[in-house]
């Protein structure tokens, strides 16, 4: 995805780095939808009449959009967008990884900042893009003029981090105890009287259901699976409505806000109605400035990891978040105008099909056991006994009959790749930074297509395969021309 992503960055900057005449956009935004695999927008098209509505009939669509490395993941994604390059230049290579210090190797969360405080949770660990290493279009904007405001919204704290690069602006997430927006101070020395209003009068109203009921009409049932497998993960049910009070005492606030941010659709709109509130309050793109405005919306991937990219919830899920997202595009053209707003939509990663469907279909797909784990964790520690050279390591995990290739670091480095994929993980590469245990004795791991690793979701991402690389690049403003384009 970098030629694509950095044209992403690359228009913004030309549109930031400008005078802001009363004919231009003065507002860019930039819109990840977590685990939108590329092809589902196509899948659910016929349902759309909000926001992605508009966006997939009036915006420039590149169908064929992928991230060109092997860390599929929502930190890596995110700080991807933002920066226009892979990981292995702005160095966030994982959700988290391992660093050695002092000759102990320890776990790196990709946000955590441990010289920094969570404002309002002083005993929270700390949050800042202090990880990263390279600027990105927030940056950009705000070096071209200090007067720009920056804001950046998610549930998660990685994806509005991600989202701002190393930006200090208005940046939030969702505390899932408390269930309000926060950030550290990184950002702010205290809360803004905007987010505290928000938080206070505005949220309440539009975070605050303990029932997700179905939104879909029965005409659109069939473009997703029934509504209830055995394969999906809902803890015994699996099919919509879902009651929180079937899960969490109500009475008991953080049972409640932690089942709305880890069950439900509900955080997006959430973000979305604080993103309006800024449009508003801060007067974003009103005042002879570029803004910018950055918002990552996590529930397509906390949902598909439940469920599945083609079950009934996602279907319902993509359904609510058209109509918040119309209304975002709507606010926009009330206050900015049509010609005053200019969006790029993309996402993180894309997603396997859970392994159980598409066995179904005929497909060779299938799920690691626990037995697979124990007998990869015996392989690895005879291998690594001693003081084993990576090629003796690469060689002990090629013989598993899951895994259909290892890289040693010498592979990766050595500007000639032995594969595609050997490409793929040099883009993701870090010298100090590694992901599993086999990283720390320097070789990458690729398991066969289409199989899940161990653990407790439905599906997941995190392969070098297209279907995990696979996203949306769709750009809509003034000047850009609609319709698809195959173009990679």
């Amino acid at each position: 995805m970098i030629k694509r992503t950095s044209a992403v960055a690359g228009l913004f900057f030309a549109i930031g780095c400008q005078p802001a005449p009363s004919h231009d956009p003065t507002l860019v935004l930039l819109v990840s939808i977590d685990q939108l695999r590329g092809d589902m927008l196509e899948t659910y098209d016929p349902v759309f009449t909000g926001g992605l509505r508009r966006i997939l009939d009036e915006g420039l669509r590149f169908e064929n959009g992928t991230h060109d490395h092997a860390a599929t993941a929502t930190a890596p994604g995110h700080h991807t967008l933002s920066t226009g390059v892979h990981p292995t230049r702005h160095g966030v290579i994982g959700n988290s990884w391992l660093e050695e210090l002092d000759g102990e190797w320890r776990s790196v969360y990709s946000v955590e900042d441990l010289d920094r405080t969570i404002l309002g949770y002083p005993e929270a660990e700390g949050r800042s893009p202090a990880n990263g290493y390279r600027s990105g279009l927030p940056d950009w904007i705000l070096a071209n003029d200090p007067l720009s405001r920056i804001v950046s919204l998610s549930r998660k704290d990685r994806s509005a981090i991600g989202l701002a690069a190393q930006a200090q602006g208005e940046v939030y997430w969702l505390s899932e105890a408390g269930g309000e927006f926060v950030t550290s101070d990184y950002y702010h020395n205290e809360y803004p009287e905007w987010i505290q209003d928000f938080n206070a009068q505005t949220l309440p109203g539009v975070y605050s259901d303990s029932l997700w009921e179905s939104m879909t009409p029965p005409s659109a049932f069939s473009l997703a699976r029934p509504d209830s497998s055995d394969f999906e993960r809902g803890d015994g049910v699996s099919t919509l409505p879902y009651r929180a009070a079937d899960r969490v005492d109500v009475a008991d606030p953080t049972g409640l806000n932690s089942w709305r941010y880890q069950r439900t659709p509900f955080p997006d709109r959430a973000v979305i109605a604080a993103a309006i509130e800024a449009i508003h309050v801060l007067e974003l793109g009103q005042r002879g400035s570029v803004d910018y405005l950055g918002l990552g919306l996590s529930q397509t991937d906390v949902i598909g990891h439940r469920f599945g990219p083609r079950s009934r919830e996602q279907l319902d899920n993509l359904i609510r978040l058209d109509l918040e997202l119309g209304r975002l595009l709507d606010t926009l053209d009330q206050v900015l105008g049509t010609e005053g707003w200019i969006l790029a939509l993309s996402a993180d990663h894309g997603i396997l099909e859970i392994p159980e469907h598409l066995a179904e279909q005929g497909v060779n797909a299938s799920r690691l056991t626990r037995d697979d784990q124990t007998h990869f964790r015996e392989v690895m520690a005879e291998a690594t006994e001693g003081d084993p050279t990576p090629e003796t390591v690469k060689s002990s995990i090629e013989a598993l009959p899951f895994v259909a290739a290892a890289y040693t670091l010498n592979e990766v480095e050595s500007g000639t790749p032995t594969d595609s994929f050997a490409t793929l993980f040099a883009n993701s590469h870090s010298r100090t930074r590694v992901t599993g245990q086999q990283g720390i004795h320097g070789v990458y791991m690729r398991r066969q297509p289409n199989i899940l690793s161990w653990g407790g979701n439905a599906t997941t991402h995190g392969s070098p395969y297209y279907y995990d690389r696979h996203v949306p690049i769709i750009f809509l403003g003034p000047g850009v021309s609609a319709g698809p384009s195959s173009e990679r």
